[in-house]
Order: structure tokens, then sequence, then C-alpha cells
């Protein structure tokens, strides 16, 4: 009856922490969401060649209902910023695509130097290779086995990997950052 008990309490405790990764489909992206870790696992999206109609201006992160996110607070005084995993420069053809990039579910806390150095620069190049073929972008967001967490218990990533597909070519790019300052050019990311 013990070893039952101990079956059963086991399950259920396994079902509840599965709960807390939620994958969820928005138009533009898709992304594997733990609500314990308050921050996206993987996300996906694609990048086409597209013009630029809608402006970011005046729009903010968001959470979203009957989801546990990272909230505002999680990125005050500290190195991280609102990192945009499916960059809103790419989903600028409407004022409806942009607004969804500016989800909690799309922002990871990303160090400031990496989201403002190598992590745009990698995002700018990706604007300019859509111009000649599709692509299609994997990040993989890693955590250490007991992450650093916030005052407000979003936990900070250890590092990214961002795995870029080319729809003709068939070529795939994989690049991993820590997420710290970086200390090397792009191509010193690039995994060989």
């Amino acid at each position: 009856m013990k070893n039952l008990f101990l079956l059963i309490f086991i399950s259920v405790s396994l079902f509840v922490v599965a709960q807390k990764d939620t994958l969820i489909t928005r138009k533009i992206y898709k992304v594997l969401y733990s609500q314990t870790l308050k921050q996206p696992i993987w996300l996906e999206y694609g990048v086409k060649t597209t013009t630029c109609t809608a402006k970011r201006d005046g729009l903010d992160f968001y959470t979203e209902k009957g989801v546990i996110t990272s909230t505002n607070s999680d990125y005050a005084n500290n190195d991280y910023d609102k990192g945009h995993m499916a960059p809103a420069a790419d989903f600028c053809q409407s004022k409806e695509n942009m607004y969804l990039t500016f989800s909690y579910l799309n922002c990871s806390l990303q160090h400031y130097k990496l989201n403002r150095g190598v992590w745009k620069e990698l995002e700018a190049l990706e604007r300019e290779w859509a111009k000649e073929d599709s692509l299609s972008i994997r990040i993989d967001v890693h955590f250490s086995k007991n992450p650093a967490k916030t005052p407000g218990g979003a936990s900070i990533p250890e590092g990214y990997t961002k795995t870029i597909y080319f729809t003709k070519s068939k070529k795939k790019l994989v690049y991993y950052f820590p997420n710290v300052a970086p200390t090397k050019p792009l191509d010193g990311y690039l995994k060989k």
C-alpha cells in the first residue's frame, strides 16, 4: 500500500511539474514557456523579407492571462534587458505582429551588453540573409541546475543557442552565446 501511495504521489508530482511548461503558439512564433522559471525554454519563428509599416513607439512588454511570466520588476535594477527572442524588427509589417513580440512569452533576462551587442548584430544579419532566402530560427534557452533568480523569482538564463535554418540553400548555422557581456566578435560564437 505504501508503494502504491508513493507511485501515485510521484505521478501526480510529475504531472504538476509538466503543467508548468506550457507550449504556446502565436501567429508569428511558437514557444515552450516555463512558468516555474518564468522564462522561455525555446522559441521558434521565421524571417522573411518584409516592408516595415509599423513602429514600436508606445509598445511595452505585457503579461499573458493564465500564464505565470516574468514581469517588469524582474528587469529592474540589474544588468538584464528585456531581450526579445523573436525580434520586433522582424515583424514590423503590421502593428499586430509587432505587438505580439512584446509578450513576456517572447522575453528573456538577457545581459544588456549581449542584447545590444552581438545578439543585435546577428538579428540584423538575419534580416539581410532573409532578402535572399527565408529563414527558420530556433532559440534554446539554457539554465544551470540551480539558476540565480531575480527578487521577483524569474530565473536568469545561463546562455542561448540560436540555430538558423536557410530554407532554399538548406544551410544551417548554430551560435552559442553565454548570457554575459560579450568578449569576442560575432563569428567567435559560431559553433563549427
